[in-house]
């Protein structure tokens, strides 16, 4: 059985609501939690999140909780709602990086994540670029400086086209909104969760 843990900012919204729908469409092959990068202890879902859950008869009953060593160490996989709240985690916990991605990373087509290496691969020779165009302290020369924008230039062109076409790996946070927006969250939540039972399943 799988270990998930889903985690959001204040683990009163998405990643309760992620946690309830994963619990019920997994029928038992996942054992589920959720934590919340900024939680205050014990609060309980939000109103709206449980009448969206409720009105697809998804049961649910919980308490939010932080973030910890021991949710990162008891987790195979941990799955959160933002790039922001991966970097979050990655940031305190290291160690938990090879299995740390945002919900939509992680269930992203083979086409999608190709996509998104050749982003990490620009990055990386860019940042390679500006360490060796840096490197030795000094005020770089008008020289220098004309070779390390030719060189760099097009690779943040080409960057800035894949951004464009990539998809974005945010789930938006409904907190304050209309019930609406949460049955909207509710159900992007379980189509993605759908294609990670099914990538499991796999």
């Amino acid at each position: 059985m799988m270990n998930v843990l889903f985690v959001c900012t204040g683990n009163t919204c998405r990643s309760p609501m992620a946690e309830a729908l994963l619990r019920n469409m997994g029928k038992g092959r996942f054992e589920v939690r959720s934590a919340g990068v900024f939680s205050m202890p014990g609060a309980p879902i939000s109103l709206h999140a449980a009448k969206a859950l409720e009105e697809q008869s998804v049961s649910h009953s919980h308490a939010s909780q932080g973030m910890s060593e021991q949710l990162a160490d008891w987790a195979d996989v941990i799955l959160t709602m933002t790039e922001n709240h991966k970097f979050a985690i990655i940031q305190q916990w290291p160690e938990a990086v090879e299995k740390t991605y945002t919900l939509k990373e992680f269930v992203l087509d083979d086409e999608e994540r190709k996509a998104f290496e050749q982003q990490y691969k620009l990055i990386a020779e860019i940042e390679t670029l500006k360490s060796s165009f840096l490197a030795g302290g000094e005020a770089p020369s008008e020289e220098r400086q004309a070779q390390f924008s030719q060189a760099v230039e097009p690779l943040v062109k080409k960057l800035q086209e894949l951004e464009k076409s990539a998809p974005n790996l945010d789930i938006t946070d409904p907190y304050g909104g209309s019930l609406d927006l949460y049955k909207k969250t509710r159900d992007e939540l379980a189509q993605l969760l759908e294609k990670f039972i099914k990538k499991y399943d796999n």
